[in-house]
């Protein structure tokens, strides 16, 4: 550790630690796996998609990265259960939980069926919420860890016709807070990033079904610009560090200013 007064690059560095990536096939979930691992974690890389899971194992294996694969429905308890299982094989540790995996659902408020509701909130916000509770247990025992959970920017702010997707990560963002202040005595931390829209292979595929709506949402980005997946992954790294061992219960937004316009 620095001495007192000190602050070293070195917080930065996840060597030795154990990462759960959730959604790690692909998108943000993919390259935050990239980002944890060159600072030094084994990735445990989860998702339902066993391909683009090969292929992110192949991918990080090419840049020296060491990474287990297991195939996770986050929304199945069962699963998550062994998710956390073999991400408990490595070391014995588990030191971060990143949940990146979720899906979007949009729809106008009037005619939004109620089962695509549930469905987005069970997998957005519950499987989180499993994934969390499936990890406290380990890092309470170890008195150290850090919980990641992807909300958005639409925690924040009103948007047209994304009332299931919005009420999801807005419950994904208090949970975090109540989460932090609840597991804070075990420095067991758990924040929350709110990104806003970045350039994902889901976005272009979402913006191509409805090219106005989201090129007005551009428009209202201060800075003017859709986010890289890397440009999420800085906030990633801090939270999942000790440069961050005082963060708790915390919504960090890394969207070009979109909250506080």
């Amino acid at each position: 550790m620095p001495k007192p007064g000190q602050f070293s690059t070195d917080l930065l560095r996840l060597d030795g630690r154990v990462a759960i990536v959730t959604g790690a096939a692909s998108g943000m979930g993919r390259r935050a796996a990239f980002g944890l691992g060159d600072a030094g974690a084994h990735i445990i890389a989860a998702d339902v998609n066993e391909d683009g899971l090969e292929q992110t194992r192949l991918d990080l294996a090419a840049e020296g990265i060491e990474c287990t694969t297991v195939r996770c429905d986050i929304s199945d308890e069962a699963l998550v259960a062994n998710m956390v299982e073999v991400a408990k094989t490595v070391t014995g540790r588990i030191d971060v939980l990143l949940n990146c995996a979720g899906i979007g659902a949009r729809g106008v408020g009037e005619d939004y069926p109620y089962e695509l509701f549930k469905k987005v909130i069970y997998i957005n916000t519950r499987g989180s919420f499993l994934c969390a509770k499936a990890v406290a247990p380990t890092m309470i025992a170890q008195r150290k860890g850090s919980i990641i959970n992807i909300s958005s920017c639409a925690a924040a702010v009103g948007w047209p016709g994304s009332v299931g997707y919005q009420a999801s990560k807005a419950g994904l963002a208090q949970m975090s807070r109540s989460l932090g202040v609840e597991w804070g005595p075990y420095n067991v931390r758990v924040n929350s990033i709110a990104p806003g829209y970045v350039d994902t292979p889901q976005t272009r595929q979402e913006a191509a079904l409805e090219p106005e709506y989201f090129a007005e949402r551009l428009r209202r980005v201060p800075m003017a610009r859709a986010a890289q997946p890397e440009e999420v992954v800085g906030a990633i790294l801090f939270l999942a560090s000790d440069a961050s061992s005082m963060v708790t219960g915390n919504l960090i937004a890394t969207d070009g200013g979109y909250i506080a316009s």
